[in-house]
């Protein structure tokens, strides 16, 4: 399948129901899926607020990529619904995790091709298909065949042409899948100036640390079910430690502290509170003032993604 949207179903929604500020942009109720034998998604409820850079996590058979495809319309729902807020096809930008293209046409020329297919024309497309090859670094081999492109190449033509519209919503399915290091990177930066720009993007990928560092809210699927989902802040959960960091914790003070109970420890310029220790934290905060100690800064860690995503699927 290519990457060029001009097939794929409008999906809408009536306007009145939405708020009028982070709207949901994708909103499914109750959606089911099933591929024979086999329960693709089970009655998934699950919304992607307007301007969010939202993260899709799951492993394969999950139940990602069959979401994708019943919110672009290329497959429909057996039970439930999904919409996208009255978009039209063309303005879904779509980068698929398998890139098929047409390997004897020019890099250029497929780009101009999807853009004149997504409404533009005349300076405007020029300037479109210029800009997108620029911005994804193509510009100096527009004239290429795209057979004889690497898959680096391939993932930032998809790139452009899930971008060549200018789109309000973005679909990336494992977007750095065969770039180097540098071109992640421009990607992830790519990623932070379009959610500035008021972009909403679905992001489908195994890179936690992507989703960790790109996106605000998440969801989480195993089996077709929803395991967690909401704003990053709120999927990971505080945990039962307080780290105080200080510019040095006197050796004077290390009996002191230690009258204070059990989970109370000290690391040089750190002093942790863990467990029942976090009861204690006003009490070591006065004992650190009062002998003098420069307290830097006091912050209550959170569990990490990768140890939210590892208890998903245990559950």
């Amino acid at each position: 399948m290519g990457v060029c949207r001009n097939g794929h179903k409008a999906l809408s929604c009536s306007a009145d129901r939405w708020l009028p500020i982070r709207y949901p942009m994708i909103f499914a109720q109750r959606l089911s899926k099933r591929y024979g034998a086999t329960l693709a998604l089970d009655r998934l409820d699950l919304t992607v607020p307007s301007g969010a850079v939202f993260g899709l996590l799951g492993p394969n058979g999950s139940g990602k990529t069959t979401f994708i495809k019943l919110l672009l319309g290329l497959i429909f729902p057996d039970a439930g619904s999904i919409e996208s807020g009255a978009l039209a096809a063309r303005q879904i930008g779509y980068l698929p995790e398998r890139i098929a293209l047409p390997p004897r046409s020019r890099i250029g020329e497929y780009l101009r091709l999807c853009a004149y297919l997504d409404g533009l024309r005349g300076a405007a497309l020029d300037d479109a298909v210029a800009a997108r090859l620029r911005q994804v670094g193509l510009d100096q081999v527009a004239g290429q065949r795209i057979g004889s492109c690497s898959k680096g190449m391939l993932q930032r033509l998809g790139l452009a042409v899930a971008l060549i519209g200018d789109p309000p919503l973005l679909v990336l399915d494992e977007p750095m899948e065969g770039l180097d290091p540098a071109w992640q990177k421009t990607v992830r930066d790519l990623t932070g100036q379009l959610r500035r720009d008021g972009k909403t993007i679905l992001l489908s990928t195994h890179r936690l640390s992507d989703v960790a560092e790109l996106c605000d809210h998440v969801a989480i699927l195993s089996q077709g079910q929803l395991k967690r989902a909401g704003a990053l802040t709120d999927v990971l959960p505080l945990r039962e430690r307080v780290v105080i960091e200080v510019d040095r914790v006197p050796q004077l003070l290390a009996g002191e502290l230690a009258t204070l109970g059990s989970g109370v420890a000290w690391y040089d310029s750190l002093v942790m509170l863990e467990g029942p220790g976090v009861a204690a934290k006003r009490d070591v905060l006065q004992l650190l003032l009062q002998a003098g100690v420069d307290v830097r800064g006091l912050r209550q860690e959170r569990m990490t993604l990768e140890e939210v995503y590892l208890e998903a699927m245990r559950a």
